[in-house]
């Protein structure tokens, strides 16, 4: 964790020279579900992130969360860090590639930190993204994960999403955690009074024996809403 943060102020430092911008957002949610499956019990989160962002496409940043693994895990918080590059085909294609360093410190005396590589392509109102992992949860199984998102706008601020999401490879082959499953859901978001809103609903494709309604990383169907501001 040391040794990304030395990189990635050390990378900022590096393209002090170049324009950039800097940005922070502040977010509430009734549950943090990452890929489907909660990382707080089901219970409420508050976020945040503060990013940088070059001309030239390159960004970095921070984002946490409290976190609920459980009564033994001794994690409450998540801290991740990324650093990426963005950049456009042409007028309406768009692509990044970033990698993610996830963290989460006091996790029951065990190092689960791991990183992750995502590449997103962006045409239109559509998103596609693949994201890869050799050793997820420091886990040393591998885990991928696809997604494709649909954002169909209603008015100039109000949008319906659509996901669509498979968490497959190694890991997810039912020895070290859940077998491969699929995750979906349809909300709407928009903005108003300068905060973002979000309210969606969540649902997937996992095995009745894996299927978690309750504690820690429940996976059950649920009604997910968000709220954030961008300074």
């Amino acid at each position: 964790m040391k040794t990304l943060s030395i990189s990635i102020i050390a990378l900022t430092t590096m393209l002090g020279a170049q324009a950039a911008e800097l940005s922070s957002t502040v977010g509430f949610t009734n549950d943090y579900r990452f890929r489907g499956a909660s990382q707080t019990a089901g219970d409420a989160a508050i976020q945040g992130s503060l990013d940088l962002a070059f001309d030239n496409g390159i960004f970095a940043g921070i984002w946490g969360s409290n976190v609920d693994f459980g009564p033994d895990a001794n994690a409450s918080l998540e801290v991740d860090y990324y650093v990426g590059y963005g950049g456009s085909i042409n007028e309406d294609l768009t692509y990044d590639a970033t990698v993610f360093y996830y963290t989460y410190p006091g996790f029951n005396g065990v190092d689960i930190d791991y990183l992750e590589l995502a590449l997103g392509l962006y045409y239109k109102n559509f998103s596609l993204t693949y994201v890869i992992s050799d050793d997820f949860l420091n886990s040393s199984e591998s885990a991928q994960y696809t997604a494709i998102d649909y954002q169909y706008p209603i008015t100039e601020k109000i949008s319906v999403d659509l996901h669509a999401g498979y968490s497959y490879g190694d890991y997810w082959d039912g020895t070290l955690d859940i077998n491969e499953y699929q995750d979906y859901s349809i909300g709407i978001s928009g903005s108003a009074y300068g905060l973002d809103l979000s309210a969606a609903f969540l649902f997937n494709s996992v095995d009745s024996e894996d299927e978690a309604n309750t504690g820690a990383f429940r996976n059950d169907d649920t009604f997910l809403v968000s709220v954030s501001r961008t300074f």
